[in-house]
């Protein structure tokens, strides 16, 4: 609870952002020499109010997040009784992963992919479908080599028995919908779904699937060479000027030991250890909900000078 009031907290100062590209591109500054110039914490919070017959899934939708996001936010929330009227709160805000290309970042614990245009300096992003841990989406980074409008399926041998073909013909009941990026993964690509529901979780075969409206998006915009990389990064750091935020995620592949370990590593890493509140980071490492909460502040003018750190 006290990790969702942190975030209740910081929902008026991200309200007064610049916020004029939510939910198409975020403008975001990637962290330099002096991380208190950067700004890689995007998006906000939104307020939604119940409509009748609304779910968690039809809200997930709605807001660009996916089913397990909004879930993860709302855990003793029944995702398919909502109260008609009722207000609940909508965690559209993340921390840009890093990224060494600025081309197509999807970061695995968070099912999520993120479109960077470096020369406008924004990002959008969406959620996305990964794979299970028996068929796990390769990590690693990797090219753009196909394109493909109305593809046809070439069906995996091991699931032919289910579908009892072995070409799936373009149409309406294409699992992968209406759009194909190959990877340079052989047999591994971004594509739509028939089943929207499906997106944000972790059950395909390997493959990255999107909403059928973020895939028309993305598609027109992702020219074949464009890099990909595939991540797996369950702790997250991102900055809102000199405000310190963390961002936890499950561990989908049971790849991380210790996930306290893990944040102390990914902190020292950029440098930050010394500036962060650990109480709040174990509170958020305990919740893994996927929401962006600020744990600490950088020095002003980023001298390096060490600040004292509340208990609270």
């Amino acid at each position: 609870m006290r990790v969702k009031t942190l975030i209740i907290a910081v929902l008026l100062f991200l309200a007064g952002l610049d916020l004029s590209l939510a939910q198409t591109e975020h403008r975001y500054a990637p962290a330099a020499k002096d991380p208190s110039r950067a700004s890689t914490v995007i998006g906000r919070m939104i307020v939604h109010t119940v409509l009748p017959g609304e779910t968690l899934l039809d809200i997930a939708r709605k807001y660009g997040l996916g089913f397990s996001e909004l879930k993860a936010f709302h855990p003793d929330q029944d995702p398919w009784l909502l109260e008609e009227g009722s207000r609940i709160q909508i965690p559209a805000l993340w921390i840009v992963p890093p990224t060494k290309h600025r081309a197509i970042v999807v970061n695995v614990p968070e099912m999520r992919l993120y479109r960077f245009h470096a020369k406008r300096g924004t990002v959008s992003t969406f959620p996305v479908t990964v794979g299970e841990e028996e068929t796990q989406t390769p990590l690693g980074t990797y090219r753009v080599v196909e394109k493909e409008e109305d593809p046809e399926w070439n069906i995996p041998p091991k699931l032919r028995h289910k579908y009892k073909t072995k070409i799936m013909p373009a149409g309406p009941d294409n699992p992968i919908g209406r759009f194909w990026l190959g990877l340079s993964a052989r047999g591994y690509g971004i594509h739509g779904t028939d089943n929207p529901w499906s997106v944000g979780r972790i059950l395909s075969n390997g493959c990255i699937r999107l909403y059928p409206e973020d895939i028309k998006k993305l598609y027109p915009d992702v020219p074949k060479g464009t890099t990909v990389e595939i991540l797996y990064e369950p702790v997250k750091f991102g900055f809102r000027g000199n405000v310190i935020f963390v961002e936890v995620h499950e561990d989908p592949y049971g790849f991380i030991e210790d996930m306290e370990r893990q944040a102390r590593l990914v902190a020292k890493k950029q440098g930050i250890e010394e500036h962060v509140n650990w109480e709040k980071i174990d509170e958020a490492v305990e919740a893994k909900n996927g929401v962006p909460v600020p744990v600490g502040a950088l020095p002003k003018g980023g001298d390096g000078k060490k600040p004292s750190r509340s208990r609270s």
